[in-house]
């Protein structure tokens, strides 16, 4: 790993440390002041803030991540702004289905709270697309700041909403929300301020069309991986043993976002390598998947014996039960880091209807699995669904990624040759 690299992993690693931490470091204070019921509403929002994602904002900072990669392929100013234009109409429209449609399908919130989660999900991914220039443009401290900024003034906003403003689940569902628009109104001021954007193009706009609706089932199977084991439990056994699972959960994303950084550190060197396209390039990108496998791990277990240490200090004493099931959230978390690895596959080529392929197929496994493993098992049962889903994505991931480029997955050994023999400076 070059030198540049490291630089650019501690970055968005210590970035994403303190992004993430803001759900990590409300949890002692929202598990004291929030019932478990209102937790639980909490987590409904951010369910469906998931499933809006599939719709609003189409994926577009993918698609900008890797034309900034490649300008080659065409103009990425112009690229960026007609990017900006689809996110503003998809958003628009996926607030209106979630308004009318998420009260519907047992999300017990209000049409203008569930329009709001459609809102909140078109915001992210203009952070992603501002997030995803500086990235490429090798700007790491810059991207960092932007998700320092962001995750200060969630805190802020939220505590304010919940303690000065009493307005308990729904103000921390309120700052989050602000949060998430004042951040993309940023965003998109300083990608006009600094030349990223241009003018809007029909050309432009059609291949984002092409690139972005495919993914749709795989952004709508994604949500699901990650929420029908919520739906299942808030539908059998209420919100709050909801906001207790939620507990868990966030427990569990410590890892998911320590695997986030690693990969945004790891992209750019990954594209590349896919852009050399030699056997060489390849059997390294296959030593580095192999090699994260048993770190992921390591790491997963590790972070549950510090729970189990320091759990009581970290919930309160209604939500103690979560420290249990976190260990299933953090191997998850463990398997979706390998995941996220081959991802890049399939969105530097374009073949993004691929990568659909395999979520839809994680996402109806658990789909068919959820209601009935937490009738049985209860909150063990959601989170096994969950632990199970990320595993079929992975095996259905790295079966589909054989069509799209010759890696040479079947060669471990000769890979991991390849990969310490650069590092020890040989040709």
């Amino acid at each position: 790993m070059s030198a540049g690299m490291l630089r650019s992993a501690g970055i968005y690693g210590v970035a994403n440390v303190l992004s993430a931490g803001v759900p990590f470091l409300l949890l002692p204070v929202l598990t004291r002041a929030l019932t478990p019921s209102e937790y639980g509403d909490v987590i409904s929002f951010y369910m469906l803030v998931a499933v809006c994602s599939a719709v609003a904002g189409l994926s577009m900072h993918a698609a900008i991540g890797i034309r900034w990669a490649d300008p080659s392929k065409g103009d990425p100013r112009t690229y960026t702004a007609s990017a900006l234009l689809l996110v503003f109409l998809s958003t628009t429209f996926a607030a209106i289905l979630s308004a009318v449609f998420a009260p519907r399908f047992g999300i017990d919130l209000s049409p203008g709270i569930c329009a709001l989660a459609a809102l909140m999900a078109g915001t992210n991914v203009i952070q992603g697309m501002r997030f995803a220039v500086w990235q490429l443009r090798e700007e790491p401290m810059r991207a960092a700041a932007l998700q320092v900024s962001a995750a200060s003034i969630n805190v802020i906003l939220s505590l304010l909403a919940v303690f000065v403003a009493h307005l308990g689940g729904l103000g921390r569902i309120l700052g989050a929300a602000a949060t998430g628009v004042l951040v993309a109104a940023l965003c998109v001021y300083t990608l006009r301020q600094d030349g990223s954007t241009a003018r809007v193009t029909t050309s432009d706009s059609r291949g984002l069309l092409r690139f972005g609706l495919p993914l749709i089932p795989h952004a709508l199977g994604g949500a699901l991986l990650t929420s029908a084991d919520r739906f299942a439990v808030s539908a059998n056994l209420g919100s709050a043993a909801l906001g207790i699972y939620g507990a868990a959960s966030q427990l569990g994303m410590v890892i998911t976002v320590l695997a986030d950084a690693a990969t945004k550190a790891y992209t750019p060197t990954m594209y590349r390598m896919l852009s050399r396209n030699t056997t060489r390039s390849r059997l390294r990108l296959v030593a580095i998947a192999y090699a994260s496998v048993p770190i992921w791990l390591a790491i997963a277990f590790a972070l549950w014996g510090c729970y189990v240490g320091i759990g009581p200090l970290l919930l309160g004493d209604r939500y103690l039960e979560a420290i249990d099931l976190a260990i299933w959230f953090l191997l998850g978390g463990a398997v979706s880091g390998v995941y996220l690895n081959m991802a890049g596959l399939f969105f530097f080529t374009g073949k993004t209807e691929l990568i659909s392929i395999a979520t839809v197929a994680a996402s109806v496994v658990v789909l068919m699995l959820a209601a009935a493993a937490v009738a049985r098992f209860g909150l063990i049962g959601g989170a096994l669904t969950y632990l199970s889903g990320q595993l079929v994505l992975l095996i259905a991931a790295w079966a589909v990624s054989l069509r799209i480029t010759p890696i040479p997955w079947s060669s471990p050994i000769l890979a991991m040759r390849v990969l310490f023999r650069r590092r020890k400076g040989a040709p």
